[in-house]
C-alpha cells in the first residue's frame, strides 16, 4: 500500500486528522481493527505512524482512534465497506437524477432493544414519519422488530438560484468528515478546520437562511443508496410550495472522492433523489428511526 500512496498523500492524510484535540481520542481500536474494517493493512499503517499518526502503547499493543482510521481510509479512497457504500450512494444519485420518475426503494429495518434488561418485551413502534412520507399503506411489521416499507424518492435536475447558492457557498469547500463526540456538534471546531459532520453545516445554512429571509427548514432522515441506508442531515429550501433537499458538504465530498463529475453535480444542486425525508427539525444528533418503549432503539437498516 505504501507503493501506492506517495508520502505527500499520507502525511496530507495525517495532518488531516491532527486538527482533531487529541484529548477527544479514546485509543480503543487495535491494527486488526483497521485492517478488516478500514482496509489499512500493516504497511501502510505503519507508513501513516512515520508521519505521525496518534496512538498509544507500541508494538502489539498499540491502539488507535476509531475516526482517525475512519477519516484517513476515506481519505485514501481505500476499499473499505463504508467507502464502498459511498460510491454507491453516489451513484444511486446520479442514476436517479437521469430519470424523470421517482424512484422507489424498498427499505427493511431491524430494531434492537434499546436497554438491555428492562422488564417486559420490547415493544417496537417506528417514528411517525416513515408511515407519513412512504408509499401509502407499504409500512408493515414483519416479525417483532422489523418493519418493511417503500420509500418515494423524487428526480429533478435542479440547480439553486443565486441568493441559495451564495447561501451554500458559505460550507461548499468543508471536507466531510466523521467527528469524534467531543466535537460532533462544535460550530467553532467545523469553521476553524474545515472538517464537519452532515449536522453542523445544517444548522449553520439554517441560521443564516433565516438571517438573509429564505425560507428553509431541517430534513432529517436516511441517505438511501442500495444496498445501505445511513441517518443524514441535510438542508432544506422552500421553492413554490415544495421543499427542495440541499447539501453541499456532501456533493463536494463525492466530487473530491472522484465518484461523480462536479461539472454534472455542483454543490448548488438539489439531492433530491437519495435522502428520505422523516422528520423535521430533530432535536436529537442521531434521532430515532424506531422507538422501544420510548426509548431510541438501534437499527440496522437494508436497501434495495
Amino acid at each position: 500500500m505504501t507503493e501506492v500512496h506517495a508520502p505527500d498523500t499520507l502525511r496530507e492524510a495525517v495532518d488531516r486528522v491532527l486538527r482533531v484535540p487529541d484529548r477527544h481520542r479514546t485509543f480503543a481500536k487495535d491494527a486488526a481493527f483497521a485492517q478488516q474494517t478500514w482496509a489499512i493493512g500493516p504497511a501502510l499503517l505503519e507508513a501513516l505512524l512515520d508521519h505521525g499518526l496518534p496512538h498509544r502503547g507500541e508494538g502489539e499493543g498499540r491502539r488507535f482512534e476509531r475516526t482517525d482510521l475512519h477519516n484517513i481510509s476515506t481519505y485514501l479512497n481505500l476499499p473499505s465497506p463504508y467507502f464502498q457504500a459511498l460510491t454507491r450512494k453516489a451513484q444511486a444519485l446520479d442514476e436517479v437524477a437521469r430519470k424523470s420518475e421517482r424512484h422507489i426503494h424498498e427499505l427493511q429495518l431491524r430494531a434492537e432493544c434499546a436497554e438491555t434488561g428492562h422488564p417486559g418485551e420490547c415493544v417496537f413502534t417506528p417514528i411517525a414519519g416513515l408511515d407519513r412520507y412512504s408509499e401509502p399503506g407499504s409500512l408493515r411489521e414483519t416479525s417483532p422488530g422489523v418493519f418493511t416499507v417503500r420509500a418515494q424518492l423524487p428526480s429533478n435536475r435542479l440547480l439553486f438560484d443565486e441568493d441559495r447558492s451564495d447561501l451554500l457557498s458559505l460550507v461548499a469547500d468543508w471536507e466531510l468528515y466523521v467527528l469524534p463526540d467531543g466535537v460532533i456538534e462544535d460550530e467553532g471546531f467545523s469553521r476553524e478546520t474545515r472538517l464537519a459532520n452532515c449536522l453542523i453545516p445544517t444548522r449553520l445554512l439554517l441560521r443564516e437562511a433565516e438571517r438573509h429571509g429564505i425560507r428553509a427548514r431541517h430534513g432529517a432522515g436516511l441517505l438511501v443508496a442500495p444496498p445501505f441506508t445511513t441517518l443524514h442531515h441535510w438542508v432544506e429550501f422552500e421553492l413554490d410550495g415544495d421543499w427542495v433537499p440541499a447539501d453541499p458538504v456532501l456533493l463536494t465530498a463525492f466530487a473530491r472522492w472522484g465518484m461523480t463529475d462536479p461539472a454534472d453535480w455542483p454543490y448548488n444542486r438539489s439531492v433530491a433523489g437519495i435522502v428520505w425525508h422523516l422528520l423535521t427539525w430533530p432535536p436529537e444528533v442521531f434521532f430515532p428511526v424506531v422507538r422501544d418503549r420510548g426509548g431510541q432503539a438501534p437499527v440496522h437498516i437494508a436497501s434495495r
